[in-house]
């Protein structure tokens, strides 16, 4: 260890320090700096720290930030599904290394953190806009997740604000009048049941791809979601089980349990044209010769559904948050929500999922007029008019005498 003292243009002194690390895998030396300290003895502290901590981590060859975070994407890939690998990879390679990966570990400081978030934030996107707060703070997170596997403490790193919204969770939710009219018009629709699944069983995109005929049961009324078919930025779509609490019964009530069944219908009828060409590996909702569908055809189609049947065009996902606010609205219990859309938490559902309508709003209003106003307006506890003055009142007492003698 070295620790040295210099002067600044200013005449002003400074101190720094210098650790080794061990050698790369080609022999050469490797070391790390840190300077800017206003006194020895903090110079002193923060050279002891830095020991600490390099003594708990495993460095990878070059001891880069670069190098230690694509190890770390190696290890994961023992614990986290597929998809949530892609994302860590993801925001990895596209907005940390490209700024802080050269950098040595442990000249890594809540400085330069602070400075990558800014930057982001004013020129991050791949076309060098600024990048949304939600992204950064999600940068934000797969860092200090990294940082902490990694055994590498940064003090201080303050979390990126949540981006201001009007309204949490996505704001494309049709009223139950739209979602009617959008299900009416499409009943011959080769996808119609899997537009009720998603409208009314608050489905998602890959649950309605993974599910398949072996989990339905139209007799009983009930559809198990225990699988589904997604898409990773480096596999291509993928299956895999849903994450948490995804896993679920949801019950289906008949309007829906007809739709499947005339589904089938339909898919025996192909399956039987198409004969030893059918690649039949049980899906639900698949392509007329079996094979599943790649998981953005379901969005364009819904997309395309939306358009032709006049109603505004939202995105597939937010059908889960129209049955959310559907059901709300028609008084389904909180509790039996939460489990068929598949939520850990109460709180997802009530606070992101359900939305309040202007026609929704303009009825709790009408409520509150007729709960406040009414007993007025019946006249309800009206005490009998008094006259104030005191001379009115003996006059009138006056009158009653006369009519009574």
């Amino acid at each position: 260890m070295a620790i040295y003292s210099y002067r600044l243009a200013r005449g002003q002194t400074r101190w720094m320090f210098t650790i080794d690390l061990p050698p790369a895998a080609d022999g050469r030396r490797r070391q790390m700096n840190r300077k800017g300290f206003l006194s020895q003895a903090a110079a002193q502290a923060a050279e002891t720290e830095a020991r600490k901590t390099y003594a708990r981590a495993d460095l990878a060859a070059d001891g880069s930030l670069a190098a230690e975070l694509e190890a770390w994407l190696g290890e994961r890939e023992l614990d986290v599904q597929q998809t949530t690998l892609g994302n860590y990879r993801d925001i990895v390679r596209c907005y940390i290394v490209p700024h802080l990966g050269s950098h040595q570990v442990y000249t890594i400081t809540k400085r330069s953190i602070h400075d990558l978030y800014k930057t982001l934030l004013k020129r991050g996107s791949r076309r060098g806009g600024p990048l949304s707060p939600t992204t950064v703070r999600n940068v934000h997170k797969v860092l200090m997740k990294a940082l902490k596997d990694l055994r590498i403490v940064v003090e201080g790193v303050r979390e990126p604000l949540k981006a201001e919204r009007e309204t949490p969770g996505r704001k494309g939710v049709w009223t139950a009048a739209q979602a009617s009219r959008f299900l009416s018009q499409h009943t011959g629709h080769r996808l119609y049941a899997a537009w009720v699944l998603a409208i009314v069983g608050g489905l998602r995109r890959g649950e309605l791809l993974g599910l398949k005929w072996d989990r339905v049961d139209l007799d009983g009324g009930v559809v198990a979601v225990h699988w589904q078919r997604t898409t990773t930025s480096r596999h291509g779509a993928i299956e895999k089980t849903p994450k948490g609490r995804s896993k679920r019964t949801v019950a289906l009530g008949p309007t829906a349990v007809a739709a499947l069944r005339a589904h089938r219908r339909g898919q025996e009828a192909e399956k039987r044209a198409a004969a030893e060409l059918y690649d039949d590996g049980g899906y639900v909702f698949c392509r007329e010769d079996g094979r599943p569908y790649y998981p953005r055809y379901l969005t364009q189609e819904w997309e395309r559904c939306c358009r032709a049947s006049g109603v505004p065009v939202i995105a597939l996902h937010d059908a889960r948050h129209t049955s959310a606010t559907a059901g709300a609205d028609a008084g389904v219990p909180q509790h039996i929500m939460k489990n068929r859309l598949g939520h850990a938490d109460q709180r997802t559902t009530d606070e992101i999922y359900t939305h309040v309508l202007d026609h929704s709003a303009r009825r709790a209003a009408e409520l509150m007029e007729t709960a406040i106003f009414a007993p007025a307006r019946a006249g309800v506890g009206r005490e009998p008019k008094v006259a104030s003055n005191p001379t009115r009142r003996l006059a009138a007492a006056r009158r009653r005498i006369r009519r009574t003698a």
